[in-house]
């Protein structure tokens, strides 16, 4: 009686190395695609980061402006002319903006410490000699910029200049996990006393 030998079920040795490739092939790409998940969110995290540490440095402005006698920007002034809203290229920005109140001296400027960029707020007090220091730390901070600008405005058929305080915070990334990327962060500040007719409230 002739036996009909029966086919062991399995891979071949080349079917195994067709699934292995295409197992390979599929781990590499959702390893790519949880990489760059991963990047963009620590990118994400990495603005917000920095956008919530520059809004408590602009709501600390905001609220010394809102009683200042006296601004200055250490000369950096800009106009911009009627019909135009761009500054000009040639701005230059101070890194030191000076508040004076009644009572008090105010001074916000750029200062380093340890390698680390900060925007230290010094306060003078008439009650209190002794300065007073904070230190706002926006994360990879590069920059800090103040600039007044000039912009004229119509009331009445005539034209003045009002005035715009502008501030700047400029963050540049370098963490090795993701590309660098520059971010502006900026904050405008209006105030009637920063027009043309009050002149004594610039002290340029």
């Amino acid at each position: 009686m002739e036996r009909v030998k029966k086919r062991k079920a399995g891979f071949t040795f080349t079917e195994a190395l067709v699934v292995a490739a295409i197992a390979c092939s599929l781990m590499i790409v959702i390893q790519a695609l949880f990489s760059h998940t991963v990047r963009v969110t620590m990118k994400g995290q990495d603005n917000l980061d920095s956008i919530r540490a520059a809004s408590l440095l602009f709501s600390s402005l905001r609220r010394d402006m809102l009683h200042f006698v006296s601004l200055s920007t250490g000369g950096a002034v800009a106009t911009i002319d009627l019909g135009t809203e761009m500054i000009p290229d040639s701005a230059t920005y101070s890194r030191i903006l000076a508040l004076k109140t009644r009572t008090e001296q105010i001074t916000y400027s750029l200062v380093e410490d340890s390698g680390k960029n900060y925007v230290e707020r010094v306060l003078q007090s008439v009650s209190k000699p002794s300065l007073q220091r904070k230190l706002f730390g926006v994360p990879r901070m590069k920059d800090f910029g103040v600039l007044f600008i000039r912009m004229p405005d119509t009331v009445s058929a005539l034209v003045r200049n009002t005035g715009r305080l502008l501030v700047r915070v400029s963050v540049d990334s370098e963490d090795a996990r993701f590309p660098s990327c520059e971010i502006k962060l900026s904050s405008v500040f209006f105030s009637d006393r920063l027009s043309d007719c009050n002149w004594n409230y610039l002290d340029f």
